[in-house]
């Protein structure tokens, strides 16, 4: 287009400098002026192209030269760029080897810093050291002081103790002798209650007809008996980590003012429940005795059979035969007073006595006893109706030759872990022999109750002169508790013997009864802690006369307790 254009502009520009000629052609010869305006126009437009040509390339030129130029500034720009670029990078580099030099002046302070704190620590360390040091020297100065001071103590002490060294000869003589002495009176006291117990023994070896009682004629809520009514609660039973309320001590005192005033006691309740009878004997004033829990019978009375009574406290009665041993007579009752319980107890004419006790849910345990006050029979009656007869005395039993009994189980030694199975095992063993016995018998005849394992429960000792367990030791009867309730949950006439002792510490007849009074604590934990019914349970203690160690004194492990599996010895009738 801008080719066009000129080439228009030079045409115009022709035109324009012939129209004065065409004039001045009009007048001279037309061929003449043809042939000098064809030359004309031919010199004007070589003149004019050539013009063209030169602006044309002025032109090129000058736009070469604005390229040239614009690529120069370009080109600037670009160097500009770079060199702003090159100074900014070695302002970069400037700032980064400063930073270099800042970071090592920074760690080079650092190992300065680390030397002087590992300087300042050596120098600590060393001080200590030497602090420790001198304190070691003064300690060792001290020491070689004591030392002397011992020495000379010491050597005193050797003078002295070489003028007493005679004297505490003498005096262990005679602490030997004192021994001696004591070992004698008690392996003296251990023959004779194996004596006193034999003869026992022999007693009910040789009992063959059954015992005879009103109560076991008596059809059960007759009213043909004396009843006495109580509801039992916590504030009128005792718990197993309680001790009895009545002193020991004070049970064989031979107080006349104690005496009278029990006596006066017992007298005022008797009025206030029957008229009074001109036929009691002995016997009924045991039963009346330890049902009204009066403690009431005087030290040194006599009772049937010449028996006196050594002991009498408001829950158990300690008698001395005349061949001098002695037996123990308790409310074995007592273990089925348990808080919730409504217990009716119906006294004969004869000292016998029936006992219902009964429970929430129901169910009844309904005890009879004699005049004596041992068990004749106990039977459990279930709130369906249904009854378990456990203990039943009142069949004729054939007289016991001891000499020809098997020999007897071992004793099962469990140590403090009472393992569950071992003791599953040992309580569980059945007896080698072919024929049952009465209460009495595995009572009274050791021969009789050996024949089935005793376990020991070491975990259960006693503090002198009580009958109490803590809850912390009570715990440790968990595995014979679970073990118990689960054979009594497959067999409900399952029966154990709980088993109390003392040490040889305190009067006989006190021992006796302090040891039944353990043997009930245990069986009262075993149902207070682990539910195991108190009607599968009887209690005896056997006072001082097997002692674990054969020690006299005050051994804390005599005063213990043990526990024994009785069904397979006890004679009862069938499940009705």
């Amino acid at each position: 287009m801008k080719r066009i254009a000129r080439n228009t502009t030079a045409i115009v520009t022709c035109l324009s400098m012939l129209m004065p000629h065409l004039v001045w052609a009009e007048a001279s010869d037309e061929k003449d002026f043809s042939q000098r305006l064809s030359q004309e126009l031919e010199r004007k437009q070589e003149q004019s192209e050539k013009e063209l040509k030169r602006k044309a390339e002025e032109k090129k030129k000058a736009a070469e030269a604005k390229r040239e130029e614009r690529k120069e500034r370009q080109e600037a720009k670009r160097e500009k760029r770079k060199e702003a670029q090159a100074r900014k990078a070695r302002e970069e580099d400037k700032k980064a080897a400063e930073a270099k030099r800042e970071e090592r002046k920074e760690r080079q302070e650092a190992k300065r810093e680390k030397r002087k704190k590992a300087q300042a620590r050596k120098a600590r360390e060393e001080d200590k050291k030497a602090a420790e040091a001198k304190r070691e020297e003064r300690k060792e100065r001290q020491e070689a002081k004591r030392e002397k001071r011992k020495e000379a103590q010491a050597r005193k002490a050797r003078e002295e103790d070489k003028k007493a060294a005679e004297k505490a000869r003498q005096q262990e003589r005679k602490a030997a002798e004192k021994r001696r002495a004591e070992r004698r009176e008690a392996e003296e006291r251990r023959a004779e209650k194996r004596r006193t117990r034999s003869a026992a023994a022999r007693e009910a070896a040789e009992a063959a007809r059954a015992p005879e009682a009103a109560a076991l004629h008596s059809l059960l809520g007759s009213g043909s008996g004396d009843v006495i009514r109580q509801v039992i609660t916590d504030g009128n039973s005792r718990s197993s980590d309680e001790d009895f309320a009545t002193s020991l001590r004070d049970a064989m005192s031979g107080d006349r003012n104690k005496r009278r005033e029990n006596e006066s006691r017992w007298r005022k309740e008797e009025r206030k429940r029957q008229e009074a009878r001109d036929d009691d004997d002995d016997d009924n004033d045991l039963t009346k005795a330890l049902l009204l829990g009066l403690g009431a019978l005087a030290v040194g009375s006599m009772l049937n059979n010449n028996r006196q009574v050594a002991l009498s406290s408001p829950d158990r009665v300690v008698t001395t035969r005349p061949d001098g041993s002695q037996e123990i007579v308790r409310d074995d009752v007592a273990l089925l007073r348990q808080p919730g319980s409504n217990v009716e107890t119906e006294r004969f004419d004869d000292g016998s006595s029936r006992t219902v006790v009964t429970r929430a849910d129901g169910s009844k345990v309904v005890t009879i006893r004699d005049a004596n006050m041992q068990i004749l029979r106990r039977t459990l009656i279930s709130p369906d109706g249904r009854t378990s007869r456990l203990i039943d005395d009142t069949e004729d039993v054939r007289p016991v030759d001891i000499d020809s009994l098997p020999e007897p189980a071992p004793v099962t030694e469990l140590g403090n872990s009472m393992d569950e199975e071992a003791l599953r095992a040992a309580l569980n063993r059945e007896a080698n022999i072919d024929r049952r016995f009465t209460l009495g018998q595995i009572r009274n005849i050791p021969e009789v109750r050996s024949l089935v394992a005793t376990v020991d429960i070491p975990a259960i000792t006693f503090d002198t002169g009580s009958a109490a367990i803590p809850p912390g030791q009570a715990e440790h009867l968990s595995a014979l508790g679970r073990v118990m309730e689960d054979r009594i949950r497959e067999n409900p006439r399952e029966m154990y013997m709980v088993e109390g002792y003392t040490d040889t510490v305190g009067d006989s007849a006190m021992n006796l009864a302090l040891s039944d009074r353990r043997a009930e604590s245990v069986a009262l934990a075993l149902t207070e802690y682990f539910d195991v019914p108190p009607e599968n349970l009887v209690v005896q203690g056997y006072g001082e006369e097997f002692l674990k160690t054969g020690e006299a004194g005050d051994v804390r492990a005599n005063r213990r307790s043990s526990v024994r599996r009785i069904t397979d010895l006890l004679q009862t009738a069938s499940s009705e």
